[in-house]
């Protein structure tokens, strides 16, 4: 933006004529390009006295500090530079309770936000997660971050194939079930899903300031280590207690057997207790989904409520599913914070995430997948002109 001189804007303003169409103020706003326009102008008319000094920008005293830069240099700049050096993860929502509490001061997460990027520059970045081992071998991050940028390259080819092969038919099968859903309400539809964690999982995302390693310490990085899987339900009202298989548990992956017993042993009864009828469960199409079983084993343990199994069309589930890709994003999150996963509390974090999930975090996935009443079914349709839905 141009800064006019108080001289500049007293010339500006000799030539100003009322009545003239050429020496208006919006035509001098113009020839000049004077950021704000006649508005700007009329401004500087009503404080001019006829002489360039009446124009002179006078100091205005703004807004106070929240924090003084002593405060800023020891309870932002100070603990984020002993974390980045210990190769820990750190978020300005974690700094705000501990400002506050330091300094006796309200301040906002966006203030401090602020701080850290302006005054010690700080950037929010995706942190490269790496055992001690693995620091100390740079010959072995060289090659790890070679094979991810290869990987990287090979999931945006397969994703935008992906994109390109959305068919009409296929968002008509999405369609179809939207209206499904709308009809039937949310809160009647069981969403089932597995998912997993690793031992050494830890959030990759964490304020870097500069000059300083951007890598995070965690006990493991490799897709070896040790896996646990968790089975979830929800509805759109409240989520369904889990159920969290160990390494040895799972054996080499979740089975048919595994997912009937997860039903006997906490979903059946925690399903009839919603007291809803009809309920229905929505699943993808894996093969361990046997709708004949799944149905005789919830009504043999106490869920006579159910009445059908709605299967996901083909690839649909990223749309479809409130689970899929979204929920579980909310809930990894959850899951991450604090230190690496150790075989110690792996079970009991994801557990604990799982359960304090609510209705106020349920609702947006549902809404972001047309799931709720009155939304349009083909919202996300990625090629709307050449499918012509409706038409």
């Amino acid at each position: 933006m141009k800064q006019f001189t108080p001289e500049q804007k007293h010339e500006i303003l000799l030539e100003y004529s009322p009545r003239s169409a050429t020496h208006s103020l919006v035509a001098l706003a113009h020839r000049h390009a004077v950021k704000g326009g006649r508005r700007t102008i009329e401004n500087w008319l009503a404080r001019w006295d006829g002489t360039a000094a009446s124009l002179q920008r006078k100091q205005v005293t703004g807004r106070p500090r929240s924090l003084t830069a002593e405060e800023v240099q020891h309870h932002i700049i100070a603990p984020i530079r002993r974390k980045n050096r210990a190769h820990q993860p750190i978020l300005y929502s974690e700094l705000q309770p501990v400002v506050e509490q330091e300094t006796g001061k309200k301040v906002s997460s966006r203030t401090i936000r602020r701080y850290g990027k302006e005054e010690a520059g700080g950037r929010l970045k995706h942190g490269k997660k790496r055992t001690a081992e693995e620091r100390a071998s740079v010959q072995h991050t060289c090659v790890l971050y070679a094979h991810s940028c290869v990987e990287l390259r090979a999931l945006t080819c397969n994703t935008s194939a992906l994109l390109f092969s959305v068919s009409a038919d296929m968002c008509e099968q999405i369609a179809s079930v939207r209206r499904k859903f709308q009809r039937i309400g949310t809160r009647r539809i069981l969403v089932l899903d597995e998912t997993h964690r690793r031992i050494g999982d830890v959030t990759d995302r964490t304020i870097v300031l500069p000059g300083e390693p951007s890598t995070i310490e965690t006990s493991a990085t490799s897709h070896y280590a040790p896996r646990y899987d968790m089975i979830a339900c929800c509805t759109s009202k409240e989520v369904l207690p889990p159920m969290i298989y160990s390494p040895k548990e799972r054996g080499k992956g979740i089975d048919t057997e595994m997912l009937l017993q997860y039903i006997r042993n906490l979903l059946a009864q925690s399903a009839g207790a919603l007291d809803r009828y009809p309920l229905f469960l929505l699943l993808d199409k894996a093969t361990i989904h046997n709708e004949t079983k799944l149905i005789e084993t919830f009504h043999d343990w106490g869920c006579q409520d159910l009445v059908d199994v709605i299967k996901l069309p083909t690839a649909a589930a990223k749309r479809l599913s409130p689970l899929d890709n979204s929920l579980f994003n909310v809930w990894r999150q959850r899951v991450l914070r604090g230190p690496p996963l150790t075989r110690s509390n792996i079970k009991q974090r994801m557990s604990d995430a799982w359960n304090s999930i609510t209705e106020r975090d349920l609702l947006p996935q549902y809404r972001h997948c047309g799931l709720m009443r009155h939304q349009d079914v083909y919202f996300d349709c990625p090629n709307p002109a050449s499918h012509r839905h409706g038409s």
